[in-house]
């Protein structure tokens, strides 16, 4: 063989090499990267709905905890049963930080039947006349649902007042 017919013969043996290794080597693992590129976006299907169910429970459980405290805040406001002791303590409470004495405390169960049941609760209350605004704003303002239905005011002295409240405590 003639020297340059040598260096074409392992040039023909090496191109013969590459084309075998393109088709048993390449072609398979292209045919695994296509495979791979379809799990790929199967996959990212899968986390876009996964990730939009995600989204939408998270909202839930957002929209769960306010209906929570909006139910306590209800129940806090009208509570189950007559609870007489919460009521007492709230109102001499209110008394207590607006500078009144609560002397004494009345109830009787009523129904109305445009605002359901309620506890008519007759107070007797003294101290300074100049608290009285604040006293009755306390009232309305307080955690459980009242409303003043009458008022008797005495004056026992040039600053100091005697009053009976009546008031309307709900509950259901």
């Amino acid at each position: 063989m003639k020297p340059g017919q040598s260096s074409q013969l392992v040039s023909i043996i090496l191109l013969l090499l590459v084309l075998v290794g393109t088709f048993v080597f390449v072609l398979p693992l292209r045919a695994k990267v296509l495979e791979l590129k379809v799990q790929r976006s199967l996959a990212t299907e899968e986390l876009s709905v996964l990730d939009a169910e995600y989204n939408s429970l998270s909202a839930l459980s957002l929209e769960v905890a306010k209906s929570d405290a909006t139910k306590q805040a209800l129940l806090s406001a009208v509570p189950v049963g007559t609870a007489q002791d919460e009521l007492i303590l709230e109102l001499s409470k209110i008394a207590n930080e607006s500078g009144f004495d609560l002397n004494a405390v009345n109830f009787s169960e009523g129904v109305d039947e445009n605002y359901g049941k309620f506890l008519t609760t007759t107070l007797n209350v003294s101290g300074g006349g100049d608290k009285l605004i604040a006293f009755l704003q306390q009232i309305e303002s307080a955690q459980r649902l009242m409303r003043v239905k009458s008022m008797s005011l005495q004056k026992t002295s040039e600053k100091a007042v005697s009053f009976n409240l009546s008031i309307e405590a709900y509950y259901q």
